[in-house]
């Protein structure tokens, strides 16, 4: 092999295995699994569970790592879980050790909502391997919050159940606890059941409670001794009786139940009790009602924030949680000393659809808020969009980027940051032409760009212009891999070193100290390793 045929090589390899990984830090920190303006949901996933079995393929440890970091959407760390356990686990021990913490570590940042939907997930393609049986049965029979968790999310915990011990076992497990539940003496043969199937999961906890949860979750009638399940069976017939039970599953039994009963009367009996997401999305029903639920602002997102904003209007505590946000984040950015003209897409694609409507606008205008905070000086420039009275963009319009670019780099920036879905019509292209005229003339400005949609007829982030660095985000508190992420198309060494110090930081065993995997060394060095290095035969030989 010629010294030029090897550098080939080698440049190729690299630039396969960075793609590898530029597409998974775009899905960890954008993907959805919703539809977008452009997109189907199913165009999305696919991309997103592609990009998740690559990097798998290119380094697992890495990897598992950043999926059970905190830097990464929900999203990402369920599909991530998913990914590890239907893959078969490593063949060295304190490697799979190692997986199987950072397995852990992931689901036990998840939500519960999101945990059970996990194990949904799981049962849906059929992952019923051992480690998927013990991480399912281990997390739900042994929780301490089994009694709340079975009133709450008693569908789901069957769901899981049922998949982890199999229909029959199920079967058999909740045939045997209702005749506890009666009152009958357990043969040894039963009793070796329970053991095995339920005991075992729960060490250290009361049988008895957790036995009477197991067979209500599983379908069983009672009768209960447990608070919130008796009042689960007596809100049957009673609806106030169910007054300490979550509000979720009061409303449920009303629904189904006491249909004749106003929705208003659950929120009434159970508003102190309500979670802060519920607090947040029950208040214009709580108006209607004429029932007072007070809600903390400062406990929720400023992404959330806004799109609460555009659903209720901005009143003064929203701003003010809002502005306390911006500050918290900008802190940990350096740019004080920085000049940065902020290019702002407000287009009608910020839209969104569906369920994500107003989302893609609501994240550009978080972000916004967080930069200005951050920068030293800071210039704003929107392309498209109408400007409301209370301060709100919505979005209309084409998206012509090209000429707020120019008013960006004319004001003589440090850095310009671009916050939009990288889509431009108007017309196509214009953007990068401006930028390449700019370069010819000697500015030299950086210009990255911050996307809040995956775009999966891109396969990843879209950006405006090849020489541009891309990165998606969804929530500020990823930008540290969204940091990473521009890095990679800069100073790859740097991004790959600052990816493993993040892993790291999930507290994995395994996955730590700023040293290279062999396969993702082969982007910051250059040496192929075998990954990515399907080039064609007269380029090798």
């Amino acid at each position: 092999m010629t010294t030029q045929s090897l550098d080939l090589a080698t440049d190729l390899a690299t630039r396969d295995a960075a793609r590898v990984v530029a597409r998974f830090l775009d899905t960890a920190t954008s993907a959805t699994g919703r539809a977008t303006f452009y997109n189907t949901a199913d165009e999305q996933s696919a991309l997103e569970r592609a990009a998740h079995a690559d990097m798998a393929a290119l380094d697992r440890r890495l990897y598992a790592g950043l999926v059970a970091s905190p830097y990464v959407l929900d999203r990402a760390r369920q599909t991530g879980v998913a990914c590890l356990l239907s893959g078969g686990a490593p063949a060295v021990a304190p490697a799979a050790e190692a997986e199987a913490a950072a397995v852990r570590a992931a689901v036990a940042r998840l939500t519960v909502p999101r945990m059970l939907n996990l194990y949904a997930m799981l049962a849906a393609e059929r992952v019923n391997n051992a480690r998927a049986r013990k991480l399912i049965l281990r997390t739900l029979v042994g929780a301490p919050a089994l009694e709340s968790w079975a009133v709450r999310y008693r569908r789901k915990l069957a769901v899981a159940l049922r998949h982890a011990w199999g229909v029959r076992t199920a079967g058999i497990v909740r045939a045997v606890l209702v005749r506890e539940l009666a009152g009958e003496e357990l043969d040894a043969k039963e009793r070796r059941i329970i053991a095995a199937e339920v005991d075992r999961w729960a060490p250290g906890r009361d049988q008895a409670v957790v036995h009477e949860c197991v067979a209500f979750v599983l379908g069983a009638t009672g009768p209960f001794t447990r608070p919130q399940l008796r009042a689960y069976a007596d809100a049957r017939g009673d609806l106030d009786a169910g007054r300490t039970l979550p509000y979720e599953t009061l409303e449920g039994l009303r629904g189904r139940f006491h249909p004749g009963q106003p929705a208003s009367h659950v929120l009434e009996l159970t508003k102190g009790r309500l979670t802060a997401g519920q607090r947040l999305a029950k208040q214009a029903q709580a108006e209607r009602a004429g029932v007072e639920v007070e809600v903390d602002f400062t406990h929720h997102d400023a992404v959330r924030l806004y799109l609460y904003a555009y659903e209720r209007g901005m009143s003064d505590e929203v701003a003010d949680a809002l502005a306390e946000r911006a500050r918290r984040t900008a802190a940990g950015l350096d740019l004080a000393d920085r000049r940065v003209a902020l290019v702002l897409d407000g287009s009608g694609s910020m839209a969104g659809s569906g369920e994500q409507a107003l989302r893609p606008i609501a994240v550009a205008l978080a972000l916004r808020d967080v930069l200005r905070q951050a920068a030293g000086e800071c210039r704003e420039v929107w392309f498209g969009g109408r400007v409301g009275e209370d301060g709100l963009v919505r979005p209309a319009g084409d998206t012509a980027p090209a000429y707020a670019l120019l008013d960006a780099l004319a004001w003589e920036a440090d850095l310009v940051v671009v916050v939009g879905d990288g889509y431009e019509n108007a017309p196509a292209g214009r953007f990068a032409e401006v930028l390449a005229s700019a370069r010819d003339l000697g500015i030299s400005t950086p210009v990255v760009q911050m996307t809040p949609v995956l775009a999966a007829d891109a396969g990843g982030a879209r950006p405006l212009a090849a020489e541009v660095p891309v990165a998606g985000v969804q929530r500020l508190e990823g930008l540290e891999l969204t940091a990473c992420r521009l890095l990679l198309d800069v100073e790859p060494a740097a991004a790959v070193r600052a990816l493993h110090r993040l892993a790291g930081l999930a507290g994995v065993a395994g996955v730590t100290g700023p040293e290279l995997t062999a396969k993702t060394e082969l982007i910051a060095t250059g040496v192929p390793t075998g990954v990515g290095t399907d080039v064609p035969e007269e380029v090798t030989t």
